[in-house]
């Protein structure tokens, strides 16, 4: 009796050191291509691991000495050899820094590049295996063509060392629009769960989302779908891809969205462990807009409004307004293809009330609304900012004697003129209407052009002036007399005010032909009116989508009338830009006509598009390069 005490005993002694440590946490992970990580590894993804998380090796992985089925610890590639990194390396180390010291998180990852949820199915695998494409085909392969049953195998060895406390999803890119997908992913759980006597309440399901819309994810209409599997598994949870970056191809997360997936699937978790997750940044969504994908040719708008009940999108490059989506975090996106590149002034519609971008400081000087602006780069548009010499741009207040008040102007003195005691011509670049000093700057950037245009020897070195445009008595419709005064007003502030403070406090070279004046919209007005008023201060004059009436000439200029040869001979040059859209095109053409009429020579462009700021900054890239030679 006494010997068969001891051997019980050791048998039971035995038992233990095989026993299950309930300390020892173990998830089962599968899925598609972002649960088996596409991402390339980086040196800090494989540093400062700790010892408490490890991997059970799903498959015989030589490079890495790795058996199937023994545990190691958790260094990626944590799903099969020439994988990359996945959310579940975040997950695992995110668990290890928030339990207990004496807990230890063990993963066990199956997961095939591409697969449809049926690859995980018990009555659908076999069939599938047989139809996958063939370069799915060693992935299936690698798993014995049956990944569920491969990962129940290697569950059942971990039960052995530890609990299984939850099982990682991520799919879904590849069952895109499939309402049933749910139904599928609760059979796949349930026959986790039966197979491997587990109970639904002790053994959560977290899946996460695809690339997000916020992203511009291609994939990203199966949110709608993923977002709803709570509502067939009541143990389910979905894990938000708001605002993770994504690869080139928009289907995949880059290294730091699978960071950043890996601790949201850990602050879904340990709650459900009864731990406190650290705050995650899943309550805190960047929003980014907007978003360049310059590999896919796309651009992606976003707005935070939770609360909204709809959101459009209009810009320039659109030919009507553009509806946005709302992901479960309350951000609205749209991603579009911009076919031309240039700079779009853009902005939302919120409910009704037009508002510009909250996440771009790039905005739209204005004295009403202020749009938001979009750049396409294009490195071959003179707006690039290119590896050349750079010009200075100088806020400056002078005081107007005409209209009794300190008014605002913007001087772009070209690269060479720190260095130098050279003296230039000058440039008087008027703003149009309802724009302000700084637009010709931020928005139509004749600094870089400028820059560019000198590198490449195509233009002079210059001094730019850009005065505010508006003489604050209104602005009449340029069709109407009244206008011709405003632009009288502007006149005498130019001659009486502008010009001798520039000649006072910047080194420019004096005479006509030495100084240019042009302007968009109501500046262009405005630099007609001036220059054809002062003949003796102007050689150069060009008119941006602007124009004089036959009217307001007669009246004014009545010596154009009479003296066509003398105006051809004093005038270097007369230009006329303007598109074939703009509103203004057919009195553009009448100012032409009467030119035309009284023998006045004149130079321009007609173009496609409206009035615009990319029509406005291709005719000054052009007059740029007729200046002063």
């Amino acid at each position: 009796m006494k010997r068969l005490f001891l051997v019980l005993s050791f048998v039971f002694i035995v038992f233990l050191g095989k026993a299950q440590d309930k300390n020892f946490h173990i998830f089962l992970c599968f899925g598609q291509s972002n649960m088996e990580g596409a991402a390339r590894i980086e040196a800090q993804d494989t540093f400062n691991i700790s010892d408490r998380f490890q991997m059970m090796a799903a498959v015989d992985d030589l490079s890495h000495g790795r058996v199937k089925g023994k545990w190691y610890k958790a260094v990626p590639p944590l799903c099969r050899e020439k994988t990359g990194l996945t959310p579940v390396d975040y997950f695992g180390r995110t668990l290890a820094e928030q339990l207990p010291e004496d807990h230890t998180i063990g993963i066990i990852n199956v997961s095939i590049g591409g697969c449809k949820i049926e690859a995980f199915m018990k009555d659908r695998i076999s069939e599938y295996a047989k139809t996958a494409p063939e370069w799915m085909t060693p992935m299936l392969r690698a798993y014995d063509n049956d990944p569920y049953k491969w990962l129940v195998d290697l569950a059942r060895r971990a039960q052995k060392d530890g609990v299984i406390s939850g099982i990682l999803l991520h799919q879904g890119e590849s069952n895109i629009g499939e309402e049933d997908w749910p139904l599928k992913v609760k059979s796949v759980y349930e026959n986790l769960l039966e197979d491997l006597d587990l109970k639904a309440e002790q053994v959560p399901l977290i899946a996460g989302e695809v690339v997000n819309a916020d992203r511009g994810g291609r994939s990203a209409s199966m949110n709608r779908i993923i977002d709803k599997l709570p509502e067939t598994i009541p143990t389910s949870h979905v894990v938000s891809s708001s605002g993770c970056t994504q690869f080139f191809d928009q289907i995949h997360f880059d290294a730091a969205g699978y960071r950043e997936m890996g601790r949201r699937y850990a602050a879904v978790m340990l709650p459900l462990m009864g731990y406190e997750a650290p705050v995650s940044r899943m309550y805190h969504v960047p929003v980014e807009s907007p978003i360049i994908h310059r590999f896919g040719g796309g651009v992606t708008f976003n707005i935070r409004a939770p609360r909204a009940h709809s959101v459009f999108l209009s810009s320039q490059f659109l030919s009507e307004n553009v509806t946005l989506t709302m992901n479960k975090e309350g951000i609205w996106s749209v991603t579009l293809r911009v076919e031309d590149p240039d700079i779009y002034p853009y902005n939302f519609i919120v409910d009704g009330v037009t508002v510009s971008d909250p996440s771009n400081t790039d905005i739209f000087p204005n004295e009403g609304f202020k749009a938001s602006l979009l750049t396409i780069p294009d490195q071959k548009a003179l707006y690039h900012i290119n590896d050349v010499p750079h010009g200075r741009v100088t806020y400056c207040t002078y005081k107007s004697e005409v209209l009794d008040m300190n008014r605002p102007v913007v001087i772009y003195t070209p690269a060479e003129y720190e260095d130098g005691e050279k003296s230039y011509p000058v440039f008087y670049l008027i703003s149009g209407t309802t724009d302000t000093e700084e637009t010709w700057f931020k928005v139509g950037r004749v600094n870089t052009i400028l820059d560019n245009l000198i590198a490449q020897g195509k233009a002079k070195p210059m001094i730019v002036v850009m005065p505010y445009g508006n003489m604050m008595n209104g602005t009449p419709m340029p069709s109407s007399l009244q206008a011709a005064e405003m632009y009288k007003v502007f006149a005498n502030e130019m001659t009486e005010c502008i010009i001798p403070f520039i000649e006072k406090e910047f080194r420019t070279l004096k005479g006509r032909e030495n100084r240019a004046i042009a302007g968009f919209s109501r500046g262009g007005g405005q630099s007609l009116f001036t220059a054809f008023s002062h003949i003796d201060k102007f050689a150069w004059v060009c008119s941006y989508s602007a124009y004089l009436t036959p009217e307001v000439m007669d009246i004014y200029f009545p010596s154009f009338t009479t003296a066509a040869h003398e105006i051809n001979s004093q005038m270097k040059l007369i230009w006329f830009g303007i598109g074939s859209e703009d509103f203004l095109f057919k009195d553009v053409v009448k100012n032409r006509e009467y030119f035309d009429t009284l023998g006045i020579e004149y130079k321009g462009i007609t173009t496609t598009g409206g009035h615009t700021w990319m029509n406005a900054r291709t005719y000054l890239a052009t007059t740029l390069q007729m200046f002063f030679k």
